[in-house]
């Protein structure tokens, strides 16, 4: 009986990890950086500093149905998604696919 149990709680751990994994793995993309390899990005990281300056800036949030940035952040698109950043420190706010 407790092989069985023991049974149960390695799978049900492997699945709660790889379900923990998934999520994260919706809040990446992927950035073009200076012709070099791509880099994964994900909510709290930092993108390079050409995107937190104001002419970055994607002025059409209202029309894309985003929420409104606050006075110290601003959406830019990177690749497939609009990318929610604070202008001071350039870190990823949000990240929403841009729809197709």
């Amino acid at each position: 009986m407790s092989r069985t149990l023991f049974a149960s709680l390695c799978i049900t751990g492997a699945l709660l990890s790889a379900a923990s994994t998934t999520a994260r793995a919706i809040d990446v993309l992927r950035a073009p950086v200076n012709d070099a390899e791509p880099m994964s990005l994900g909510k709290g990281d930092r993108v390079p500093p050409t995107y937190a300056q104001p002419e970055s800036a994607f002025a059409g949030w209202k029309a894309a149905r985003l929420k409104q940035p606050d006075l110290d952040s601003q959406w830019v698109q990177i690749g497939d998604n609009f990318v929610l950043i604070r202008r001071s420190n350039a870190v990823i706010q949000d990240i929403q696919p841009i729809p197709k």
